[in-house]
């Protein structure tokens, strides 16, 4: 598959993901449909995070950067895109809990940040 192909298809895809999170947000009510209204709401969050910010990441670094190979810049961008939509993920599953407070919000940056410094280094290590 082309670059421009995994874009395209990335692009569908998160289009269909947004699509389907704004039908759980709209027909599904929370309190009738129990955990797994839960369920889906987060699952197709995190699919349309992922593919939007996998797609973005990925045509800006092709973009910005055209000497290194579209493989490594997809791998990067799918790789962060994870990890910002699982920050968002735990960041909203701790707001209703109350738990959410300036200094927990800075500690899961840090958290996550110091990830994605552990998944670069041990890149670097490799090659």
């Amino acid at each position: 598959m082309t670059f421009r192909g995994y874009l395209a298809v990335m692009a569908l895809a998160s289009v269909a993901a947004w699509l389907s999170w704004i039908i759980v947000l709209v027909a599904i009510d929370p309190s009738a449909a129990g955990p797994i209204g839960f369920v889906f709401f987060y699952l197709t969050l995190s699919a349309a995070l992922v593919g939007t910010l996998a797609t973005a990441l990925s045509g800006i670094r092709a973009w910005a950067r055209s000497e290194e190979l579209p493989s490594r810049h997809v791998s990067r961008s799918l790789r962060q895109a994870i990890l910002v939509a699982a920050l968002v993920l735990v960041a909203l599953l701790l707001l209703p809990k109350g738990l959410l407070t300036w200094w927990t919000a800075v500690l899961l940056v840090l958290f996550f940040s110091i990830l994605e410094l552990a998944f670069v280094s041990a890149q670097k290590g490799r090659g």
